[in-house]
């Protein structure tokens, strides 16, 4: 018996064939798309901090834990400011980040070993809560790029029975441009 084949057996056969490898082909690139979005500005000029508050220390006193006596009682805010240059034109404003206390967007105190159930709270200028990772008022930048920011900060009891000791927390903070 011979095995006879017409052209267009042949050219079937030749088509199966290639849709087959060129699926197999195809399983070899990738399996989907991912896409990134990168976007940012580009400025002339950012604001600096004046060197005389770049390691700022704001002293907010000596308290008796009676002054702390139940949850949410504080002391007497301290003011302080931050005193910004070179800055474009417009406003900006401050956006504080440390560590948070337990449940709060206070800011904790940073050993174990030291005052207990407290935190320290800060505020805007207007003397409302700025909890922290929250960009604080808006301040105008004057015609030579200054602007000075004022916050106060001040301890305040996370629960009744604070326990005495130093109480001490570190700060940074992001200036935002408006």
């Amino acid at each position: 018996m011979t095995n006879k084949q017409t052209p267009a057996a042949g050219t079937l056969l030749a088509m199966v064939c290639l849709l087959t490898f060129s699926s197999l082909c195809h399983a070899a690139s990738s399996l989907g798309e991912i896409n990134i979005e990168l976007r940012g500005n580009v400025v002339d000029f950012t604001c600096a901090v004046i060197a005389s508050d770049s390691n700022k220390s704001v002293e907010l006193g000596t308290w008796p834990t009676k002054q702390l006596q139940t949850s949410g009682d504080t002391t007497q805010p301290v003011a302080f400011t931050l005193k910004l240059e070179g800055c474009p034109p417009g406003s900006a404003s401050i956006t504080f980040s440390g560590t948070p206390a337990p449940g709060t967007t206070l800011l904790a105190l940073d050993d174990a070993v030291m005052a207990q159930k407290v935190a320290i709270e800060l505020h805007d200028s207007d003397r409302t809560r700025l909890p922290l990772e929250q960009a604080s008022q808006t301040v105008g930048i004057d015609e030579n790029g200054n602007a000075t920011l004022t916050f106060f900060a001040n301890y305040i009891a996370l629960a009744a029975g604070v326990q005495p000791g130093i109480a001490r927390a570190d700060a940074t903070f992001m200036i935002n441009y408006n």
